[in-house]
């Protein structure tokens, strides 16, 4: 029978993330992960295979982290399309309670940012995670244009572009420690293409 493992998959996939998000992949060096994690090098190498293997399943970790403590309370659940979109901004950088967490930007704009060049594979997982987010404002901008919410001139696929270029920028204002006055004052001139004055 195989041995089970004495750790906490969770936690340790938690302290992972914490490391990567703040230093990067490249500076989180095998040293700087054990001790983050709290593991041996054998466990670690038991356990994800290696630095690679381990970062994909902290994406996966990162994006469980947003749907659960994000998306699911805006643009996935609520009834109206645009109190959905407009309420993601708002829950994503003016409520969002971890102000080190958010100074540290997207994880995934940062991994694209990163190692688009040199490790695509890691870069790839990121964009389509990306793409994931997309596809929910796509469905939430149909839905606004259906309701007359939103205009028809532009496509849902082009204003979603416009929002993860919006979603973008605002990520990297929180890691230049925009204020939250600032930030604010962004969402509501970004938003205003989209839904009007």
């Amino acid at each position: 029978m195989p041995r089970q493992p004495e750790f906490d998959r969770n936690q340790v996939l938690d302290r992972a993330l914490d490391l990567f998000w703040s230093h990067g992949y490249e500076s989180s060096s095998i040293s700087k992960l054990l001790d983050a994690m709290e593991m041996n090098r054998g466990s670690l190498y038991a356990a994800f295979g290696g630095k690679s293997n381990l970062y994909i399943e902290v994406l996966d970790h990162y994006m469980d982290m947003l749907r659960r403590e994000l998306f699911s309370c805006s643009l996935a659940k609520q009834d109206d399309p645009k109190g959905a979109i407009t309420g993601f901004y708002q829950k994503a950088f003016i409520e969002y309670e971890d102000k080190d967490q958010l100074a540290n930007g997207c994880l995934f704009f940062n991994t694209i940012n990163e190692l688009n060049k040199t490790e695509p594979k890691l870069a790839i997982k990121a964009v389509e995670a990306i793409e994931w987010i997309k596809q929910l404002f796509v469905a939430r901008l149909t839905e606004a244009q259906q309701a007359g919410l939103i205009k028809r001139e532009k496509s849902a696929e082009s204003l979603a572009d416009y929002l993860i270029g919006l979603t973008a920028g605002l990520r990297s204002l929180c890691k230049s420690s925009a204020s939250p006055e600032v930030l604010q004052q962004v969402i509501d001139t970004g938003l205003t293409p989209v839904f009007g004055d």
